[in-house]
């Protein structure tokens, strides 16, 4: 897609939708209402973000700003340490003219970021609520409602949430409808749904909308995990039969980028038909249709109920070019790219988007990087806690690297000059480690005894560094050019130089102005700077959470780091302050060595309350495991 990202780029083939017997007209007016006011509160966070407070570091005797002096001023009573804070959703409304802002929101670069972010969004809100007003429902009489007519009455909030962690996190809005007997509000978010997917993607803004939606109807996060990965699995059969029968017809160019087939042109009066694959999983059925027939629930699909050629894409089956081709591009810029399945020990690669099995896909994917290996067969480990409803890889990106990373980080930790360098910083007893870790960085002063083995992490950790940084770069062109993943919202996560490599895909992505790819983002020990300007930057591109983890006595992070641009900050030793909408998870208590996160990645996605965790894996991780895991 082009500039912009997305965000309603897709002009997908509209089908009016008559209702009448399935829902009331007062249930479709409130069901319109609500979309409208969670898409409006949805553009109002986007405006928020670029209206944070403004941070001014302190400034040295050259006049250069230390962003890591923030970290050792004394925090506010009100401070909370270990915690993960994340500011209410649409807490805030649109700018007053005139309205005083940080000083890092005015620059122009971030105030032309602002903008287009805005209008990408109002695109995609623009589609979504025009789709919604295709809807008809017939009243008693035999006329047809339109979005005007009455409700069921004043809203009111929900007294007794069914999912109090959903309710939490996407704090839901107050709306009549949670009266409503349960299986009818399960049949409300079902035809939102399948409304939404006839917009031909399912981008991260889509996914936010269904989970606010889903939390104001009072309704359990499982129902709708347990919705996206069977209408997945439907969808992906239908894409994968017409791949069969139109390959032959059509010869592969491999030097074209994937195009979108166009949908059917319908005939608006014609209803629509779903195709025998969506009928197997139940939509329009007696058993799991929620009480839809199968012509309103083709005609709420559009051209997605029937024809695969238009939900290939979503799953980056493309007729027009193979995945082995995509990956070969990428190969060609980091040795060993690719992206390994976590969830199946025996699975290949990604390599055929057409040879995953139907039963394994879903409508989101879930990307794990490691910022060193200590263990080739372990490129999973770190991520096997992650749940069942999404497609889960961990990305392979120079293994030599990270390799040689590991066993030099290995070799440091275990040797007797970093002893003495921990015994030398307990000596210190005036000064707290973060204390110490903060002003060895912006004096320079470090263990003589650390500085004579400083070679041996220094070269790979340098070469690391920039290997991260052509993959994020990687990374960001295979989500955004060529769409290896499809049109679905990819969630990053990553520790070390992992999370590096996502700092700068993301970097990528804004500049670029994607919009609509990212959901959430986990950064665990990130070597970035932590400047507000730069997280604000990130958080434009990252519909849901955007998540730091900093330990400030990561003293390891710190020695390493030293030859960057200290003046800017370090994220994996510091909270982010200045941009809301970033979350900060502080793990001091638990990290005091950098090749701590490896092993902590489970309980850091459990402390955060990641969305989708295998709680029994989470339970069992200390017991061995064999194969790459």
């Amino acid at each position: 897609m082009g500039r912009g990202g997305r965000g309603g780029g897709q002009q997908a083939t509209r089908r009016p939708v008559d209702l009448t017997g399935a829902i009331s007209v007062a249930e479709k007016n409130d069901l319109s209402t609500l979309i409208s006011a969670i898409t409006d509160k949805m553009h109002n966070a986007i405006s928020n973000i670029f209206d944070s407070p403004p941070v001014s570091p302190v400034q040295d005797e050259f006049n250069q700003q230390h962003w890591l002096s923030l970290s050792l001023k004394v925090p506010e009573p009100k401070e909370e340490q270990n915690h993960t804070s994340q500011p209410a959703f649409g807490s805030a409304t649109l700018d007053p003219v005139g309205e005083q802002r940080s000083p890092e929101a005015t620059e122009p670069q971030l105030q032309e970021l602002r903008k287009e972010a805005l209008v990408s969004f109002r695109r995609w809100q623009s589609a979504v609520l025009q789709r919604v007003r295709d809807i008809h429902v017939a009243e008693p009489g035999g006329s047809h409602a339109g979005c005007r007519g009455r409700g069921r009455g004043p809203t009111k909030p929900v007294p007794n949430h069914l999912d109090r962690e959903l309710a939490r996190r996407y704090p839901p809005i107050p709306t009549s409808l949670w009266t409503l007997p349960l299986e009818k509000r399960k049949t409300l978010l079902h035809i939102s749904h399948l409304l939404l997917l006839s917009l031909q993607e399912y981008s991260s803004y889509t996914r936010l909308l269904l989970l606010y939606l889903t939390s104001s109807l009072n309704i359990l996060l499982r129902f709708f995990q347990e919705e996206e990965t069977r209408l997945a699995q439907g969808l992906s059969q239908v894409a994968l039969k017409a791949f069969e029968e139109h390959v032959p017809e059509q010869k592969l160019d491999e030097n074209k980028a994937p195009r979108r087939p166009k949908g059917k042109l319908l005939n608006p009066l014609t209803p629509g038909k779903l195709a025998p694959a969506l009928v197997e999983i139940g939509i329009g059925t007696a058993h799991n249709g929620h009480g839809l027939i199968p012509g309103m629930a083709a005609s709420l699909m559009g051209a997605m109920a029937d024809n695969g050629l238009v939900s290939g894409p979503m799953f980056g089956i493309y007729v027009a070019r193979p995945t082995s081709k995509m990956l070969e591009s990428c190969s060609r810029e980091i040795q060993d790219f690719g992206l390994v399945p976590v969830q199946d020990e025996i699975a290949p690669d990604y390599a055929d988007a057409k040879k995953i099995p139907t039963e394994d896909r879903r409508l989101r994917i879930v990307v794990g990087i490691n910022g060193w290996l200590v263990d080739e067969n372990a490129i999973v480990r770190p991520w096997a806690f992650l749940g069942s409803h999404a497609e889960v890889f961990s990305l392979r990106w120079d293994m030599s690297i990270l390799l040689s990373l590991g066993n030099a980080l290995e070799t440091v930790t275990k040797s007797a000059a970093w002893s003495m360098a921990k015994k030398e910083i307990a000596s210190r007893t005036s000064k707290s480690l973060s204390v110490i870790v903060y002003s060895s960085l912006m004096e320079a002063s470090w263990p003589a005894g650390l500085m004579k083995i400083s070679k041996i992490v220094d070269n790979p950790w340098s070469l690391g560094m920039v290997r991260a940084d052509k993959a994020g770069g990687v990374l960001a062109d295979a989500l955004m050019r060529s769409k290896m993943l499809g049109d679905r919202p990819v969630s990053l996560l990553g520790f070390g130089l992992g999370a590096r490599a996502i700092y700068i895909c993301l970097m990528a992505l804004a500049e670029r102005r994607q919009f609509g790819l990212v959901e959430s983002v986990l950064l665990m020990g990130t070597p970035a700077p932590s400047e507000s300007r730069v997280w604000l930057t990130l958080k434009s591109v990252v519909s849901g959470r955007l998540i730091n983890v900093y330990s400030e006595n990561d003293y390891l992070l710190g020695f390493l780091y030293r030859t960057s641009n200290i003046q800017s900050g370090v994220a994996g030793l510091q909270k982010i302050q200045g941009a809301d909408g970033v979350e900060n998870h502080d793990v001091s208590r638990l990290v005091s060595e950098h090749l701590r996160y490896s092993a902590l990645t489970s309980k850091i996605l459990k402390d955060i309350g990641w969305e989708d965790l295998n709680i029994a894996a989470i339970k069992t991780e200390r017991m061995p495991r064999t194969g790459r895991r």
